[in-house]
Formats: structure tokens, C-alpha cells, sequence
């Protein structure tokens, strides 16, 4: 009787832990850009700012910290019946830990600009790099010649320890830009540009 209700308790967990990896499978295509964007208003946002922008790298990120515990899972049903142990179920434990840098790195990802200057947070840190406007000290301004039409690409700015950040062109920065332009021209940033010869795609 006993080993009936564990055998019982085991297939009920089995149906739920497969229901959850179907959810994890699905909800990875959405789930990111809710969570990340809804986290980072909430945290980082500030009026102070022109703009907040968080890079796609986030969403990716933090969508395959999603996959791949959907993974796991489904390494695990398939194979826990044949590999059924401490020393496998610790393996499954080890490996859902592992994804959580995934998503802490997605959540720290982002970029803003304000009256101080560019404050970066790359994919690869935790903590935010600050851009401050007297301290860039070169631009490059990179045009694509895209199906024919030439437009703005992507700014590159570079401090004098050689700091660089490359912001690309959006809707936020376009609508900012004028922005940009007025504090390269107040700190006399040197600016570079492609336009004469821009890339092509």
C-alpha cells in the first residue's frame, strides 16, 4: 500500500514537473521581456534620464537561462527512470543553479543617458560603467548605407583610459540625438564619421 502511494506521489510529480518544462518552453518566447523590462523600471528607471534602453542581449540572455532549465528538466525526465539516484538528482540540482548568472547578468543589463553622461552596464558585469560627457574623449559616428539609403548606424564613444560603449540607433536615441550633438559640441569632443564611405548590408 505504501509503495503504491509513493508510486502515486512519483507520477504526480512527474506530470507536473512535465507541465512546467512545457510552460518554461513557451513562456521563454515572452516571459523576458516582461520580466527584465519590468525589473529594470522598477530599479533603474529615473526622471533624471533622456532615455533608458535595455540592449536585446538582455532579453536573449535571459530567455536562454529559461531554455536551458526547460532543458534540464527534460534531461531529467527522460533519463531519471535509467539514472535514478542521489548522485543524478544532485547533477540536476548543480545544473538549475547554474543558470541563475543568466539571469542576474540580464537584469543588469542596460544603458541610459542624462546631463552627467552615458552609465553602461555590459552583459558581462554587475556593476555600471559611467561616460561622463568631459571625459569622452573621441566619437565616431558610423552610417550604414542600408538597401540604398545611408543613415545613422551607431555612436562609439571613448574615454581616455580607453573606455569604449557603442550605443546603436533607435528609436530613443534619435528622438535624443539633437541631445548628444549639443554636449559633444559643449565639451569640444573630436568626431569622426564614415559618411563618405558608410557600411554596407
Amino acid at each position: 500500500m505504501i509503495l503504491f502511494k509513493r508510486k502515486e506521489v512519483a507520477d504526480d510529480h512527474h506530470v507536473k514537473l512535465v507541465a512546467y518544462t512545457i510552460i518554461l518552453y513557451i513562456s521563454s518566447l515572452f516571459v523576458p521581456f516582461v520580466v527584465v523590462a519590468s525589473f529594470q523600471s522598477l530599479v533603474y528607471y529615473s526622471r533624471s534620464q533622456w532615455f533608458f534602453t535595455t540592449p536585446l542581449s538582455a532579453y536573449i540572455t535571459f530567455m536562454c537561462g529559461m531554455l536551458f532549465i526547460a532543458v534540464v528538466f527534460t534531461f531529467y525526465l527522460l533519463f531519471r527512470e535509467r539514472w535514478e539516484g542521489r548522485a543524478f538528482k544532485w547533477i540536476t540540482g548543480i545544473l538549475l543553479i547554474a543558470s541563475i548568472p543568466a539571469f542576474a547578468l540580464s537584469l543588469t543589463n542596460y544603458y541610459y543617458l542624462d546631463e552627467e553622461g552615458i552609465h553602461y552596464n555590459s552583459l558581462t558585469s554587475l556593476k555600471e560603467t559611467e561616460y561622463k560627457w568631459d571625459e569622452i574623449t573621441k566619437v565616431h559616428v558610423v552610417y550604414r548605407n542600408h538597401q540604398g539609403t545611408t543613415g545613422l548606424f551607431q555612436y562609439k564613444f571613448e574615454k581616455g583610459d580607453g573606455g569604449k560603449v557603442t550605443l546603436l540607433n533607435n528609436d530613443y536615441l534619435r528622438d535624443h540625438r539633437w541631445q548628444i550633438e549639443e554636449k559633444i559640441k559643449e565639451n569640444h569632443i573630436p568626431v569622426k564619421d564614415n559618411y563618405n564611405n558608410p557600411i554596407v548590408d
